[in-house]
């Protein structure tokens, strides 16, 4: 990201707190897919590279929204905001394959109307721009999900 500010804005941040770690947000689905990626590679190795390039695209949005949470004066820690701390048991440990797929491809559809919904409430051009790159990285990984869950 360009060496660019923006205006405090405490709204904004709250609904980019809760993008980045909120119980659904970018943080705890890059733990939940390095978390599979990591099973996959014990239990169904063909499946692993699929969990890998998705949990690095949840990484990058994590990545963007640390950022711009950063640049309109919040602080990036690992809650929502209304200051619940992310959680490790917000990761689903499902060990079927066939129900991780589902809950993951579940998961990302609503992760998606979510983004939508904020880029919609953000008046700023560059954020909606960044929120955009983050809707485009959730939407291949939905149908990363989707390609992969039709071959097992």
């Amino acid at each position: 990201m360009k060496k660019e500010t923006f205006k405090v804005n405490s709204y904004y941040e709250g609904l980019l707190q809760n993008l980045y770690a909120g119980s659904k947000g970018c943080f705890s689905s890059f733990m939940q897919f390095f978390y599979q990626h990591n099973q996959a590679r014990i239990f169904n190795e063909q499946l692993a590279p699929c969990f890998e390039e998705i949990y690095l695209l949840e990484l990058e949005n994590c990545k963007i929204l640390s950022e711009i949470i950063l640049k309109i004066g919040g602080d990036n820690k690992y809650f929502s905001a209304a200051r619940k701390f992310l959680s490790g048991a917000s990761v689903d440990y499902c060990k079927s394959f066939q129900n991780i797929f589902l809950s993951d491809i579940e998961m990302l559809e609503c992760s998606i109307l979510e983004v939508k919904s904020v880029i919609g409430k953000i008046e700023v051009f560059r954020i909606k721009e960044l929120l955009n790159t983050i809707l485009d990285n959730k939407k291949n990984e939905l149908k990363k999900l989707k390609e992969n869950y039709f071959k097992i």
